[in-house]
């Protein structure tokens, strides 16, 4: 399945597979909720697909209905085995190994790995071997909404797909397409997940955009000194902690550029020193070291209530 707006991308794949210039790595970039991972299975699918020259999977040969059933051998998926831990070595070296045999459906072998951030070290060192020496006709594809965090030596191996963010107009009327959701909840999602579709979907579906007028309100009894830190990071503990510090920082940036849009001389000083704080906490939550998620928000929140404030919470001036 492809969304409307990965169509320039697919179109660009399709011609360099009938022009038989397939590269042997492909890097899939862009903000989490573009459909990454729909793309790269459909990729992959074409390039195993038994039908030759085609435009698209035909769906329907031994090959398609073995990668549709998730279950053909000549193609690889690699992950961390655990939400939030790391792609191991021996995950690659297993992936080197496949790569070395002989093809048994099809004439190409594929491999997509998500999200290659994820890898470790080791992991990555194994990869960019195999990526210096690549095998014939395989095909493997990196999927990363954080390229910044992988080595320099593999994304100079890897051909770059970058997928673009769609217009509001497309996102919006996909998303209506999806349920009956309100355009003005549309919008608020669409603004939370950085114009991503699917990440808006999501928080549309799944009752997140609730939580966080919650978290609305906890931050603003952080502002007043009247929150325990300790008891507030369990608390968020049960909430996407990444979506939240998104959502802070977005409020907060909404205050500093009114503040100067109408140029306020009772905005709060210290809102840039908690906005890079905000800042400095994703960057830390997203890395792909193994954190104490609890400790960071603990020490986020006392680092928010050392900053003296205004009478009037920053969010709610």
């Amino acid at each position: 399945m492809l969304y409307p707006w990965q169509s320039a991308s697919w179109q660009r794949f399709t011609q360099q597979y009938q022009q038989q210039r397939v590269p042997h790595a492909v890097i899939l970039t862009g903000v989490s909720g573009l459909g990454q991972s729909a793309l790269a299975e459909q990729m992959a699918m074409l390039v195993l697909c038994e039908v030759q020259d085609a435009t698209a999977p035909c769906g329907q040969c031994h090959s398609c209905q073995l990668f549709l059933a998730g279950n053909h051998p000549d193609h690889t998926l690699i992950s961390p085995e655990e939400t939030g831990k790391q792609i191991k070595i021996e995950q690659i070296r297993e992936l080197k190994h496949k790569q070395t045999l002989t093809a048994n459906v099809s004439q190409w072998k594929t491999a997509i790995l998500t999200p290659a951030e994820a890898m470790n070290i080791n992991a990555s060192n194994s990869l960019l071997k195999l990526l210096e020496e690549p095998q014939q006709n395989t095909f493997i594809i990196l999927i990363t909404a954080e390229p910044a965090h992988l080595p320099i030596t593999i994304l100079s191996r890897c051909q770059k797909v970058p997928l673009t963010l769609p217009s509001s107009e497309t996102a919006i009327a996909w998303i209506q397409d999806q349920g009956n959701f309100e355009k003005i909840e549309i919008t608020k999602a669409l603004t939370m997940a950085k114009s991503a579709p699917l990440a808006a979907l999501s928080l549309l579906s799944d009752g997140s955009l609730d939580y966080l007028e919650q978290v609305s309100r906890d931050f603003t009894t952080l502002l007043q000194h009247k929150a325990n830190p300790v008891q507030l990071a369990q608390q968020w503990q049960q909430y996407d902690l990444k979506l939240i510090l998104n959502y802070l920082q977005l409020r907060l940036k909404e205050r500093i550029v009114d503040n100067t849009k109408h140029q306020n001389l009772r905005s709060n000083p210290q809102n840039w020193q908690i906005y890079d704080c905000i800042i400095k906490t994703i960057k830390l939550l997203s890395s792909s070291n193994n954190i104490n998620k609890v400790l960071l928000i603990e020490q986020f929140m006392v680092s928010v209530m050392d900053y003296p404030t205004s009478q009037n919470a920053v969010l709610n001036q």
